[in-house]
Formats: structure tokens, sequence, C-alpha cells
């Protein structure tokens, strides 16, 4: 028995775990806290789950207007809706509405809610078993030229040369996920590179369980084709977060998050490589999470899945010794990190031409830029960041993150 309970009181929802695992001990329950976390996407259809236990208020919010969204969903999971009282005028609306059943919150009949759920789940199952053999489900495990069970496209989000990205829903987790898709190649000595990629990526990620790194939840090969499956975040990149706007407060608390994130990186041995804003995803307005760990580097390992002296990554965001070829070591992702300090504090990159290697030769050749009157005191810091030497710049990701929060707590200081 699988759960996803909608109700903000953390007491009803014990009690109704408590309910549920006199009958299923081993049920399982992803409780959504609808003030604190909003509105579930609109491409969530719930099937991991037997059904929704659905509450019907909140400061801010009606259980009746989520119950009208999910019945306009096809194929959403039942929903068994919580009234005061299953007499009441809120418990005939629900019916309405379109709820599987409901069940009087002020006292809850243990019986008629076990009954519900079997009921809800029989039908759950058996609307899942159809819907697998279906031509729509079908459809739906298409991910570009890859048949990927288990996972229901939604659409795609983004691709390049190497792999393309889509938004799913997952049965397994019940949740939403990002999939990663690339074909299967391999090079003329029989490595698949971009198969070596993949699982660095996912033994990375899965190595680093940190809040400031992105979670990623399985690897997996389909129709000749590599797929990565990770979290997703609806709130996007640290690109857009920048296109809303940062103060500069905000600027050095996300760029200490993610000094924090390269510093559990660089602990188990592996550089980043391809730090910029695209790859410092968002949870929420505040938290961030590092990802896309396909160009990183892993110390430890004897293959090598790179030529050597290529250049690769983002040109604005390249450490002069990266952009020039040269052997590389975790200062490389400290100088990265303090580009985009610079460009979240002053809203452009420091170094830009139209010409990609004329931005690499300004890197390790032009003065780096002075920060407006306004944020001056943060000049030294930026400073030791964009040292064209890695000798001059910050040891390591930890020291960065005590520099940025003495300058942080500076700033704070004289802005009191």
């Amino acid at each position: 028995m699988r759960l996803l309970l909608i109700d903000p009181d953390a007491r009803f929802r014990s009690l109704i775990r408590h309910h549920v695992s006199c009958e299923w001990p081993a049920a399982k329950f992803v409780s959504h806290h609808p003030v604190a976390n909003g509105l579930l996407p609109p491409e969530f259809l719930a099937q991991g789950f037997d059904a929704v236990l659905l509450g019907h208020a909140w400061p801010g919010g009606e259980g009746l207007a989520w119950l009208q969204d999910f019945a306009a969903r096809p194929g959403f999971a039942p929903v068994i809706f919580f009234a005061s009282r299953t007499d009441d005028e809120t418990a005939r609306r629900a019916r309405v509405f379109g709820a599987f059943g409901v069940v009087g919150r002020e006292r809850v009949d243990h019986a008629g809610l076990v009954e519900l759920m079997r009921e809800a789940s029989r039908m759950q199952q058996r609307a899942l078993a159809n819907w697998r053999v279906s031509p729509q489900a079908t459809a739906s495990r298409r991910f570009g030229t890859a048949h990927i069970p288990g996972y229901r496209c939604v659409r795609r989000l983004a691709g390049g040369s190497v792999s393309q990205l889509y938004l799913a829903e997952s049965e397994a987790l019940g949740a939403l996920v990002v999939v990663k898709v690339t074909p299967s190649l391999r090079d003329e000595s029989g490595v698949d590179q971009s198969f070596e990629r993949f699982v660095q990526e996912y033994e990375i990620a899965c190595k680093l369980r940190h809040a400031n790194i992105v979670h990623c939840h399985e690897l997996g090969v389909a129709d000749d084709h590599a797929y990565l499956s990770m979290e997703y975040f609806p709130d996007g990149d640290l690109r857009r977060r920048m296109r809303a706007g940062v103060t500069a407060e905000e600027a050095l608390a996300l760029t200490i998050q993610i000094a924090r994130a390269l510093h559990a990186l660089h602990h188990a041995g592996a550089l980043h490589r391809d730090l910029k804003p695209g790859n410092v995803l968002m949870r929420g307005p505040h938290r961030v999470a590092l990802s896309d760990f396909g160009l990183a580097k892993h110390l430890a390992l004897e293959l090598e899945i790179t030529d050597p002296g290529l250049i690769f990554g983002t040109p604005h965001y390249m450490s002069p010794e990266q952009g020039h070829g040269q052997e590389v070591d975790q200062r490389t992702d400290i100088y990265s990190l303090g580009i985009i300090l610079y460009e979240m504090l002053v809203g452009e990159r420091p170094y830009s031409d139209p010409n990609p290697m004329a931005i690499i030769y300004k890197h390790r050749n032009a003065p780096i830029p002075r920060l407006p009157e306004p944020l001056r005191l943060l000049q030294p810091v930026v400073e030791k960041l964009l040292a064209k030497l890695p000798e001059d710049r910050y040891a390591s990701a930890s020291e960065a993150e005590a520099a940025l929060y003495a300058a942080l707590l500076q700033l704070k200081g004289i802005a009191a």
C-alpha cells in the first residue's frame, strides 16, 4: 500500500498513519504539506500510489479546489477526501467533484477508512493494468527513440548533441523526475564514453548524499540507450533565479551553498569542471543543488574518458588553466565559483566576447574587473576566487566557503 497524504496538520497525518498501519504494517507514506510545498505539479498523476488522502482545508487553501484539479487530470489516482463530517456540505460537494470516498475528520471511522482504501487500491491497480497494455501507455514510455518501462514521458525539457532531458513520472517513486537519455555508442577502442560518463555521474551523485547536490535515482539501459533518472527541480536553475534579481546578500548565501557542494565533491575525489549557473538547480528561491557531473573527473579512476589536452566546458566559466588544456585540480572549480559570484553581484560576466577563444584569452590575460562602489568590500574575495594562477586562489572549497561567510557577515553588519 503506497499513499500520498496531503494535509498540513502533523498530528492528523500521524493519526491516519496509525489507522492505516494497523491494517497494512508495511504501508509506505509520502506526505505533502500544501502550505509549505504548494500545489502538486500539473503534470503529476500520482500513478505510483494506491490512493491520495486529501484534507479539506488549510490556511490560504481549500481541499475542494485541489480535488477539482485532480479530478480534471485523466488517469489521476483515486482521492479519499477528509471532510469535517460525512454529512456536511463540504462532504456532499466532494462527492460531486469526484472524490472516490469521503471520511469524517472529526471522528475517523477505522473500518470505513480501511474498506475505502482497499477498494481504491483495487480500482487503481485495475486501471493501471489496463493502461499498461494500451497504445497510450506504449507511447508514453517513448523517450525519443528509446522505450523506457516504468516511466511516463511528460515532455522533452532540453537536449544537445550528446543527451536529451525529459520530464517524466516514475511509477516506482511516485514522483516527477528528470530522465537523461543518450544513445549507446562505442569508439574504436570499444569503450562507450557516453555510458561511462553516465555511470560516473550516477556514482558521484549517489555517493554524495548532500543537501546541495542533486539526487540520482536510477541508472539503466533500454533500446541501445543509457538513461539516468534524477531529481526534478520545478523552480529551474540559478540562471532563472538570477533573472528574477539577486541581492548581494543572497548572492553570497547561494555561493556559500555551492562551495559546500564543491567541498563534498572534492572530498570524494572528483572535480566538476563544468560549473555554471545552468548546472546549479534551485530547491525553492534560497536553496541550491549542484548537478550535471557528466564532465566531472574522478581523480581515482584509471579510465580516462576524455582525451588529454582536450578543452571542454563553457568558456565564460572556465579557469585559465582549463581553457588552455592544462592540468587542473580543485582550484579550477573555485575559479568558476568566482565567475558565478561576480555575475550574481554585477549582473554580467566578467569577460565577454563573441569569439569563445577571445574569452579564454581574457581569462588568462585581462585584469579582474572592479566591483561597483557599493560592493567594493567584496573585491578581495572576488580577487582571490578569480586569481589567474591556481596557487593564488583559495586552496580549497571549504576555505572559500569560510571567506564567503565572513564577507556575508561583514556585509550584513554594514547593512545593519
